[in-house]
């Protein structure tokens, strides 16, 4: 990108987007900081099933409306499945969805993970450690990832993400259906939650009547092949990344005391602070004893998988964690630190 005169400063922008495997956000900002556009798309991590090219596009086209895009002098995007194996095809992504919105050169492309950390601090070396549609750790160090630990998608890991905790809720429930599994309120909570009262009642009429007259269900919800396969289609038939709204499903119940679910999230914590002890010897000295540890992502934000890794991270660093900020944000004061160097 050119460079911009301090005085010229007040009549150009930067945009900065947070692109995940469940949505992208988008920030217009002013050579101050201040953020004057915002745009959303879908979700746009290949590796999630999501289209990069249209949700970057969507998200930029909303945010840019009425300003004139000649003017926005630089960009940092930064996209889950930015790394190495999907950094083509979402350069080239990218690029196309800048240039066809007519602004001129093109934007930086980073993995989300390095915007996660800028977004939760100043600092230029730590570790940020994320659980939103994908999971894992990773050592940082201006803007460059010295050492990662899983974020490999769902098929290969994620685990201790929405959409881990989403997929080990859904299994619990049905595993509870069918005679497999140890009972839980997951079998009600689930079905509920991806496929609607509607559907539950045309599919368990009767048991549902009798709640609606204020009278118990007979036992648990018995077995029904109908219901299992519903929720199997629901399931198969949406995006991967879909079966992540069944996080908060699982942490709510965890929270309640059921003890399925509560494995559940003890487990996901589990894996996120091994991320951490895997790639902490990464730290540069002599910064390792105090550089910060950021927590990103939907699932770190709140609940009790946050609580869970707070927790640990305070043991093994004794340091309070910081939480990250708006990613879009993060990534826009990053392109204006970029544009000033």
């Amino acid at each position: 990108m050119d460079s911009v005169a301090p005085n010229e400063a007040r009549d150009h922008y930067v945009i900065g987007i947070d692109a995940g495997g469940t949505n992208t956000r988008c920030a217009l900002a002013t050579l101050d900081g201040t953020v004057i556009g915002t745009g959303s798309g879908p979700g746009a991590n290949p590796n999630s099933g999501g289209d990069p090219e249209n949700a970057l596009y969507t998200a930029l086209d909303e945010a840019t409306q009425g300003v004139d895009r000649s003017k926005v002098a630089a960009g940092v995007f930064g996209i889950a499945g930015a790394g190495a194996a999907g950094r083509p095809l979402l350069l080239s992504a990218s690029r196309k969805a800048w240039g066809e919105l007519g602004m001129k050169g093109e934007p930086e492309v980073f993995t989300d993970i390095a915007i996660n950390f800028a977004s939760g601090t100043a600092a230029s070396c730590g570790i940020v450690v994320f659980a939103g549609t994908g999971a894992g750790a990773a050592v940082v160090s201006d803007g460059e990832i010295l050492r990662r630990a899983d974020g490999y998608g769902y098929l290969l890991g994620d685990e201790g993400s929405a959409v881990w905790i989403g997929r080990c809720g859904a299994k619990a429930a049905l595993s509870a259906m069918d005679g497999r599994g140890a009972p839980t309120v997951l079998a009600e909570e689930v079905p509920r939650a991806l496929l609607g009262s509607e559907v539950l009642a045309d599919l368990m009429p009767r048991r549902l009547a009798m709640a609606g007259r204020g009278l118990p269900p007979a036992g648990p919800r018995p077995y029904s092949p109908l219901l299992t396969q519903a929720i199997v289609k629901e399931v198969y038939g949406r995006p991967p990344a879909s079966i992540g709204r069944l996080g908060p499903v699982v942490s709510r119940a965890a929270e309640a005391g059921d003890e399925v679910a509560m494995k559940i999230v003890e487990e996901a914590a589990d894996w996120l602070l091994m991320d951490v002890d895997a790639v902490r010897p990464a730290l540069p000295e002599p910064d390792a004893a105090t550089a910060p540890v950021v927590m990103a992502g939907s699932v770190l934000g709140r609940g009790p998988v946050a609580r869970l890794v707070g927790e640990g991270l305070r043991e093994r660093f004794g340091v309070e964690p910081q939480q990250a900020g708006d990613g879009a944000a993060g990534a826009a004061r990053m392109a204006i630190r970029r544009l000033a160097g």
